[in-house]
């Protein structure tokens, strides 16, 4: 038990999060290890609604994320069903899955934080799939569900990111592969970069030299690849 209490504390220091500028992207580390980058739309994202507006506070931590996250710390992944309801006659699965970030030091494995996650085939995410199919996904899902809530638990990370929306997803590209990143953003979304220009105190003037920062001269040009990273940086312009 003291080998345990012992590696806990010095395995659970907070993660440190930092911007990388003009990126869009993250960098991580646990002190005294070796940074990594979360990357935007691969590790992490913003999920909009179709006029661009942010459907959360916070961006969405991916399964790729959190399974960085856990490197960071030195920790490997161990996942134990918890319950399950398999019904082939009317097609229902459920599973309820929790994962468990280990240390492991001279072949023992020390617990050093778990959470839970589940999922089931009658969830709107399955669409047309047919429940048998969309067992096996439910089963990931839920495993994806507990690592990304044991990864923001054990990093402090809920000031950073959450995972509340990305859980209608079986992964990033579930919703990012819906988009051509290198298509422009919709009408819609253009309105929407000016009325959150004018929102943060932003002239035009201002709107104009932010988007040139990204080499646009006009919202209507910016791609979907970038137009997150551009309204991260308008919304902290007056921060």
């Amino acid at each position: 038990m003291s080998e345990e209490l012992m590696l806990y504390s010095y395995s659970a220091s907070p993660l440190a999060v930092q911007k990388k500028p003009h990126t869009g992207d993250y960098e991580i580390s646990v002190f005294g290890g070796a940074p990594a980058t979360l990357r935007r739309g691969v590790d992490f994202g913003m999920i909009r609604r179709k006029d661009g507006s942010a459907q959360t506070k916070h961006p969405t931590l991916f399964k790729a994320g959190a399974e960085k996250v856990a490197v960071a710390y030195g920790l490997c992944q161990r996942y134990h069903i918890e319950s399950k309801l398999e019904d082939a006659e009317s097609g229902f699965f459920f599973y309820a899955v929790r994962c468990d970030l280990v240390k492991i030091v001279d072949g023992r494995e020390y617990t050093i934080t778990s959470s839970y996650g589940s999922a089931n085939t009658r969830e709107g995410r399955n669409g047309r799939q047919s429940p048998f199919d969309g067992a096996n996904s439910a089963l990931k899902m839920a495993q994806k569900r507990a690592l990304v809530s044991a990864a923001l638990s054990l990093g402090c990370m809920s000031d950073s990111f959450t995972q509340d929306v990305e859980s209608d997803t079986e992964d990033a590209s579930a919703y990012f592969n819906a988009k051509n990143p290198e298509f422009p953003i919709s009408p819609a979304q253009v309105k929407f970069f000016y009325a959150a220009a004018g929102r943060h105190g932003l002239t035009k003037q201002d709107a104009k030299a932010l988007l040139k920062k990204y080499g646009y001269s006009s919202a209507k040009d910016i791609l979907t690849k970038d137009f997150d990273t551009i309204l991260e940086e308008l919304e902290g312009a007056d921060a």
